[in-house]
Formats: C-alpha cells, structure tokens, sequence
C-alpha cells in the first residue's frame, strides 16, 4: 500500500519517460498495473508469452515459466499472473524467514527482521514483475531445510533457486559450511564422516547445481549453445569476468568525471554505497549470526563484481535475508536510531519507487 502511495504522488512530480515501460508489453492494462513491470519484467513476460529470443536468454526460466504455465489454466493476462507470483512469494517467503529466525533468536528478532525487509527503499520488487520475491523464498527455504538436517530437500530447493538466477550457486559453499558446522565433531570415524557426507552433503550440492545444468542442457538442445546465458549478457556489456579491484576503480572514475547533475551519476553513488553497506552487513553477520549466512551474503555479492559493475547491486539485499536478521540484532536496543532508519527507508523508498515507476533506471 506505501509503495502504490509513493507510485501515486510520483505522477504528480515526475514526467514519464518513455524507455522500457510495462505498457510496452500490454497497451490495455491500467497505469497501476504495468508500472510494476517496467526493465526487466518486460523480458521476463516476453520470455513468458513468446519463449526465448535475442538476448533473453540472461534470464533465467523458473520465473517466467511459472507465469507461463499459469497462463494456461487461468484466463488473466500475464501481467497479472507475474504479480501474483512474485506477490504470494514474498508472502510465503515472510512465514519461512519468521520460522528460520525463531530456531535461533526470540520473536521480537523474528518481528523486527520482517520490518526491516518490508519496508527496504528497494522493496517494491518483491511486488514488481521480477523474480526477486521467489529468489528470496527458495533460498531461505533451501537454509531451513538444511538447518532441520533435510538435506535432500535443501539441495531440490537449491537447485530450483539456481534455475532461477545463477547468484543461486552462492548456496553451494554456504550449505556445505552449514554442513560443516552441523558435523563438525560428531563423528571421528573418517569411514562414517565419508559414508554422512556422501549420504548428504554431496547430493545437496548436486541437486543445486543441477539447477544450473539444466538450463544449459535447454540451451544447448534448443539453441545449440551450453553458454548462451553468459554470452547474451553482451547486451549489457557484462559477459566478460571483472576482478573487484577494476569495478572499483571504474567506479572512482564515474565520481570525478561525470556530471553530478545527471541521474546516472547519482544511480552509480548508490550502487557503489549499497555494495560497500552491504559487504560490512555481511561481515557482521559472518561473526554475528551465523557464518553460512554470512558466506552465503559475501559470495552472492561478489558474484555481481564479476560482471565488471555495481549495476544491480542496490537490489541484491533484497536476495539476503540474513542482512536483515542483522539489522533487527544491531538495532535491538538503539531505539532511536531504529526510528531514523526507518524514516531514510521511507524518503528513499518513496524517492526510488517513483523514479522506477516513471520509468527512470535505478538498478
């Protein structure tokens, strides 16, 4: 309801920029609809309704599949139907953080930890035609199974997040420390630690990398390509690898040289804070709350300088429930300064939800 609010009172100081807007895909469909499908949720119902062409291919299928098979049993546009899930995602994604934050912390963590996530600047995602919402929940779910010891669950889980972005691959080094931790000293008989790791541990990493697999299997049979995925992203001149160090440095370039009065420079201020905020977040969770939690955050948010940008980055927290375990655990007790985030969350959300829906790029 806030976000719709701050989409409201952006028609009244904003133009509408004529870019990559959701009417693009559906003409008929009312303003407070197809505003949630601007950039990228054009791609992913494109890939929905008409398949795989150009450069879709950096999107990965579970997503749009979803709304694609929905699409067949009920008679609504697919506009829609990519709301809606991304809607009952989050909603399902909520119950299964609460639940995962209560095996370790008391119930005013667990209540904290939600606020905190629903009303992040970048939130309305979780509401718009991106596959943000489902990420979330199939990657908490992915920890929860492996925190109750359902290894194989956790590995079908992981493997459908990685069918939904490749940033999904960061839960392989994360489910094998959490494994770690859950064995380490129960057994000391190298046959038995052997016999439980092939029995878990590896199925678990099977099953998620499975999902990467899969898509390239697709590709290869469909468009005579295993790597189409990692090509494609030459349309965002993204398909090289980057080391962090020269994504930096481009990014010091961006602040001498480029007009502070353009929208662009101020886009690349933020995506270059976010990921530094969001590296010490991980940190303090790495010795805070739990070290696969923190593995999991560091390795996902390198993934993205791989790429040889920040472009993105803002979004990614979205992805990281245990930053927002962190944030409830710093702000226990500091009152105040709680109240203050959650206003800057408000002013920014507001200000990003309106340049988003009016179809200025943010990340």
């Amino acid at each position: 309801m806030f976000f719709l609010l701050f989409a409201a009172l952006a028609t009244l100081v904003l133009g509408l920029k004529e870019s990559y807007l959701g009417k693009q895909f559906d003409h008929t469909s009312p303003y407070f609809s197809w505003i949630w499908a601007n950039f990228d949720g054009r791609h992913y119902l494109n890939i929905a309704v008409l398949g795989y062409r150009n450069f879709d291919f950096a999107f990965f299928p579970l997503y749009p599949s979803i709304i694609s098979l929905l699409g067949y049993v009920f008679p609504i546009p697919h506009l829609y139907l990519g709301i809606g899930v991304s809607f009952a995602s989050y909603f399902v994604a909520m119950i299964m953080i609460y639940k995962i934050v209560k095996i370790d912390y008391k119930n005013s963590i667990a209540k904290s930890t939600l606020l905190f996530l629903s009303f992040f600047p970048l939130a309305f995602f979780y509401n718009s035609v991106y596959p943000d919402s489902i990420f979330l929940l199939l990657t908490t779910l992915s920890f929860y199974c492996a925190r109750k010891k359902r290894w194989v669950l956790a590995g079908i889980v992981g493997g459908l997040s990685v069918f939904t972005r490749i940033s999904g691959l960061s839960l392989l080094p994360a489910l094998a420390v959490e494994w770690y931790i859950q064995n380490n000293g129960s057994q000391t008989n190298f046959k038995k630690i052997v016999l439980k790791f092939s029995n878990s541990l590896l199925i678990t990493l099977s099953l998620t990398l499975l999902g990467l697999v899969a898509y390239m299997v697709y590709l290869r049979i469909n468009f005579g390509d295993w790597f189409l995925f990692q090509k494609s992203m030459s349309a965002w001149n993204q398909q090289g690898i980057i080391f962090p160090p020269q994504v930096v440095y481009r990014y010091l370039k961006i602040f001498f040289l480029v007009d502070k009065s353009l929208l662009v420079y101020w886009v690349a201020v933020l995506e270059f804070t976010s990921f530094v905020f969001y590296i010490l977040l991980s940190m303090y969770v790495l010795r805070k709350v739990r070290f696969s939690y923190g593995v999991f955050s560091i390795i996902l948010l390198l993934m993205v300088t791989f790429t040889g940008t920040f472009a993105g980055t803002p979004r990614y927290m979205l992805h990281l429930f245990p930053g927002f375990i962190a944030m409830a655990l710093i702000f226990e007790k500091r009152t105040l300064l709680r109240r203050i985030t959650i206003i800057v969350f408000f002013v920014l959300g507001a200000i990003l939800t309106g340049l988003f829906t009016r179809g200025y790029f943010v990340t």
